[in-house]
């Protein structure tokens, strides 16, 4: 199972992101369960200024959740959560939090000399990107460096369910 968790956010960037998407949400961050039932999280912090695989912490399981109408085969969960082990400790994207901030497109040469030598994520672009590995794109005309949270959270693919994660 893979289910995206969003949430608020404290502070003034987390209510400026809100307004600026007009989104009740300022940040997402993707959960999965594994075969031996354990839940991992996958998260893009720009106060860390990485992307984190971790276990899950008391406040996660407060998070909004989705997931898909149609859930993925069980290959393809077990791919997109490959994926999203492998971008643990890869840098967080605040040119790209730049370029939504500034509502400015960056062109394909842009997001490809960024990307050139390092991966970095923003929390919607990962989120996004998970998605897609795992074979359920969030909306079908857009790349994960366009997806804000706001788009993660009214993608037509997913539905809103109660919060899989164990209460503390």
């Amino acid at each position: 199972m893979i289910v995206s968790l969003f949430e608020r956010g404290d502070g003034p960037g987390a209510a400026a992101l809100r307004w600026w998407q007009r989104c009740p949400f300022a940040h997402v961050k993707t959960a999965f369960l594994l075969p031996n039932g354990r839940w991992k999280i996958l998260e893009a912090l720009g106060e860390i200024n990485r992307v984190v695989w971790r276990d899950p912490m008391p406040a996660d399981a407060h998070a909004r959740a989705l997931t898909f109408i149609e859930p993925p085969t069980s290959k393809s969960e077990a791919l997109a959560a490959g994926f999203a082990a492998a971008q643990d400790g890869k840098g967080y994207d605040y040119a790209g939090i730049g370029a939504f901030l500034a509502r400015r497109d960056r062109t394909a040469a842009e997001l490809q000399r960024e990307r050139e030598g390092r991966e970095v994520w923003f929390c919607s672009e990962i989120d996004f990107a998970i998605a897609a590995k795992a074979g359920r794109p969030l909306h079908a005309r857009m790349q994960p460096f366009e997806c804000s949270v706001r788009d993660a959270w009214i993608s037509p693919v997913r539905i809103e369910i109660p919060n899989p994660l164990p209460r503390p």
